[in-house]
């Protein structure tokens, strides 16, 4: 073996820590690959654990959007930094078929906790998120139908950037296509707010008390009577996300589940955002569960985000009964990540020692409940969509007409960076005709705000929206 020169401490650190200089920036912008969407350069936490990040300029930005709803226990969190510390001098890499301690831990702990009908089931994991978790997902479906080529998604869905992923996620505004659009048969998502039967009563995620679920006749029919092939999965976030924080009713999901059971069809809920404490409880369908006593919990569940507090995981978790994947069927080089998976189990025990859902729960509905009582001020609030610290407002023109308000969103997030708050926005829902809608921001803080932090983001949110009404 080489007799490897350690670097110095001080060589490290410059590699590191060392302030950036004009000239690095203008040579990275000059030479990156991918155009720079935000002029902004984040430097890192203000301190480990916190809910703001300093900028390159010398801001602290509080962070409403936890780093792309990923930091649920803060920036930097140090028990996480220490966990991957730690397991680094263990180990940072084996091959995917080997067990090693920490795989078996996570794995033992995961299938311990996943909700409903998931509870004891089995654990796959990567390092590159929940696109590759559905991938995964959509091969267990095929091992176990071999008879079916198609799978179910839903409109304004987002499920990953990967070229076969996109094409079950909405249109985005891309210059190419995605591969495989032949598996995809795209239906009908509750959005109750936008019902097209013209129910006006659904707001916050709950539907119309005079709907009939005419959402779900048309899935239903979707499904059995018109697909072009046969369908052996149906892929849907039991509360959209990135398609503007839209949970579905109960009853759609619940009904959902027979009609995939009568078809013999897996149902895969994708948790990306939802999963690990943002709705309340550890999972959205643990979240249906607690609330209406109802156990949508589906046959197959993917999850990232949030799962290793900051370091790259994806998550596909598997009813006990269905057959497993042989190692060349779901494999990568890195599928076996030790320092992710000792994020995650980490992660895990700090949410349940701590009680993290619980407080994500309790300062969401602190959030919630004073934006409900803004809108009554000022009606360019439409809707309110929680649950937890998943919460979305929607912007509309005008309440009655409901009509998208998507130039208000782009002041909010713009006024907002000057304010000193950094809020999310929902994806672009691109029109053929070349328009596009964007009209909901999306409040998605780290789970461990405390009751000052909360007043303050409501402050914050209540100013920014007043400034960007006045600069219109």
């Amino acid at each position: 073996m080489v007799d490897l020169k350690y670097l110095k401490k001080e060589e490290i650190d410059r590699l590191i820590k060392n302030p950036l200089n004009e000239e690095e920036i203008l040579i990275c912008r000059k030479n990156h690959l991918l155009t720079n969407a935000r002029e902004h350069i984040i430097i890192g936490s203000t301190e480990p654990g916190s809910i703001y990040f300093k900028t390159h300029d010398g801001r602290e930005i509080l962070d409403c959007t936890s780093q792309a709803w990923v930091y649920n226990l803060g920036h930097n969190n140090p028990d996480i930094s220490y966990a991957i510390q730690l397991q680094s001098q263990i180990a940072t890499h084996t091959w995917s078929y080997f067990l090693t301690p920490i795989r078996i831990r996570l794995a033992n702990k995961l299938a311990e906790i996943l909700p409903g009908q998931l509870k004891g089931g089995r654990i796959s994991v990567n390092n590159s998120g929940g696109g590759w978790a559905l991938e995964c997902a959509m091969r267990l479906a095929m091992v176990n139908n071999k008879k079916g080529d198609q799978f179910i998604v839903f409109r304004r869905g987002y499920h990953g950037s990967n070229l076969v992923m996109m094409g079950a996620s909405q249109r985005l505004p891309m210059r190419f296509s995605a591969l495989g659009r032949e598996l995809w048969v795209r239906t009908f998502y509750p959005y109750c707010y936008r019902c097209p039967w013209h129910y006006k009563g659904g707001l916050g995620g709950v539907r119309d008390k005079s709907c009939n679920l005419e959402c779900l006749e048309m899935v239903r029919e979707s499904i059995e009577m018109y697909p072009a092939g046969t369908p052996i999965g149906c892929i849907i976030e039991p509360m959209q996300g990135p398609g503007g924080q839209i949970p579905a009713p109960v009853e759609f999901l619940a009904g959902l589940k027979e009609i995939c059971k009568k078809n013999k069809i897996l149902l895969i809920y994708d948790e990306a955002q939802t999963g690990f404490g943002r709705t309340g409880k550890m999972f959205a369908s643990e979240w249906y569960n607690s609330v209406y006593n109802k156990d949508v919990s589906p046959d197959i569940m993917t999850l990232t985000k949030g799962a290793a507090a900051g370091v790259p995981i994806g998550i596909t978790a598997a009813h006990s009964k269905l057959r497993t994947l042989t190692e060349f069927e779901d494999h990568s080089t890195f599928s076996s990540p030790p320092l992710a998976m000792a994020a995650c189990l980490v992660s895990i025990e700090i949410l349940q020692k701590n009680k993290i859902p619980e407080n994500a729960d309790k300062q969401g509905r602190k959030i919630t409940s004073f934006l409900k009582d803004l809108s009554e001020e000022i009606p360019q609030i439409g809707d309110v969509r929680g649950p937890g610290l998943f919460i979305g407002v929607e912007f509309v023109k005008d309440p009655e007409t409901r009509e998208p308000y998507s130039d208000l969103l782009e002041k909010m997030i713009h006024i907002g960076w000057k304010n000193g708050i950094f809020f999310g926005e929902g994806m672009q829902i691109m029109s053929t005709a070349g328009y596009y809608i964007q009209n909901i921001l999306k409040i998605k803080p780290p789970l461990i705000i405390n009751d000052s932090e909360t007043d303050r983001i409501c402050e914050l949110f209540e100013k920014t929206l007043k400034d960007a009404l006045n600069s219109i």
